[in-house]
């Protein structure tokens, strides 16, 4: 628990240096390269900031043992189990706004590469519609988690000597939610948990069926096509700037599957097959926790000007090669699109 509680209180510290570094360098470097872009760029970082809060004030545990797996709050906030409770789904509807932040984004650069004409009015408009999808998503999560994922007396009573003997709390004053997917009768029969099995399955067909994964798989897969193109006719300055973006775009994706798609996908799928890992699956908190430190790591690496920033190389050499005679926006011209 030591060891966990180090790792997320670093997580939370980094986070907030990072994201706020990367804030300032959008702020100060990204309006003549990307014009409105810059916007959904902050968008993403603020939401990091808010989660990385959100994940210190829950400072999660996770346990498994079948049937359920338990997620308890061990900050200082854990016996107030209404705001505990809620608060804790918070954390958990996070990971569905991390995914349709990310479509969010590729949705916007196939416009700005394959669909420049589009962007020619109203992309404020535009920017204002691409964040509602998200916050639905976020909304549905928080939902599915509140109902789903109750904290109610069958499942204190099931987990209360497990959690009391391996981590000595009570179950039945810390806050929690947990994915119960049966009991057992008195004649030793599973009774399935349709309810608590529907509201996990709706919130896994949000993000996947809901058309987050699908969104960035075809946008990704036109704006490559598109670079690909030879008869494209974006200048080379152009071109690079959007290379430089597809592979941000492309890291970004994948860290976070990685990080915690899989992790969360295995411990709330392990209690199904009888699997009991214990608190191994805190593994997968302090994966939680790590991540949102690396996210604003990938654009201040993968796009030049940032990079040049942070490591004090020459400004003249620098503004020589970034310097625009009109600012970038999605309406001076079919090439200042291509870069939004």
């Amino acid at each position: 628990m030591l060891y966990l509680h180090i790792i997320q209180y670093f997580g939370f510290i980094s986070s907030q240096l990072a994201n706020s570094l990367l804030i300032y360098l959008i702020l100060t470097k990204a309006r003549k390269l990307f014009g409105m872009y810059r916007f959904v760029m902050l968008g993403f970082a603020f939401f990091f900031l808010f989660y990385s809060w959100i994940e210190v004030l829950t400072q999660p545990v996770i346990h498994i043992k079948s049937p359920v797996c338990i997620v308890f709050m061990d900050s200082s906030l854990k016996y107030y189990k209404s705001l505990g409770f809620v608060i804790t789904c918070l954390y958990c509807a996070c990971f569905a706004l991390v995914i349709s932040l990310l479509s969010a984004q590729f949705f916007y650069r196939f416009l700005a590469v394959c669909k420049p004409h589009l962007l020619s009015h109203g992309e404020e408009r535009l920017l204002f519609y691409l964040f509602v999808p998200c916050f639905l998503c976020f909304v549905a999560w928080f939902e599915f988690v509140y109902y789903g994922m109750a904290n109610t007396v069958e499942k204190q009573l099931y987990m209360k000597n497990e959690l009391s003997e391996i981590y000595n709390e009570d179950s039945e004053r810390v806050a929690f939610i947990a994915v119960m997917y049966w009991s057992v009768d008195q004649n030793g029969q599973k009774k399935w948990k349709l309810c608590d099995i529907a509201l996990l399955l709706a919130c896994v067909a949000t993000i996947v069926g809901g058309g987050c994964f699908m969104t960035i798989v075809y946008c990704a897969s036109r704006i490559y096509k598109k670079m690909k193109d030879t008869s494209c006719h974006m200048s080379e300055r152009t071109m690079e700037l959007n290379r430089q973006l597809f592979i941000t775009l492309t890291i970004q994706t994948i860290l976070p599957l990685f990080m915690m798609y899989i992790p969360v996908g295995l411990a709330t799928s392990l209690p199904i097959f009888e699997i009991k890992t214990g608190r191994i699956a805190n593994f997968t908190a302090a994966s939680l926790a790590i991540y949102p430190f690396l996210e604003p790591l990938i654009p201040m690496m993968c796009i030049k000007e940032f990079k040049n920033v942070l490591l004090c190389r020459s400004k003249r050499k620098v503004a020589s090669r970034t310097t625009f005679s009109t600012p970038v926006s999605g309406i001076h011209s079919s090439s200042a699109n291509a870069i939004l």
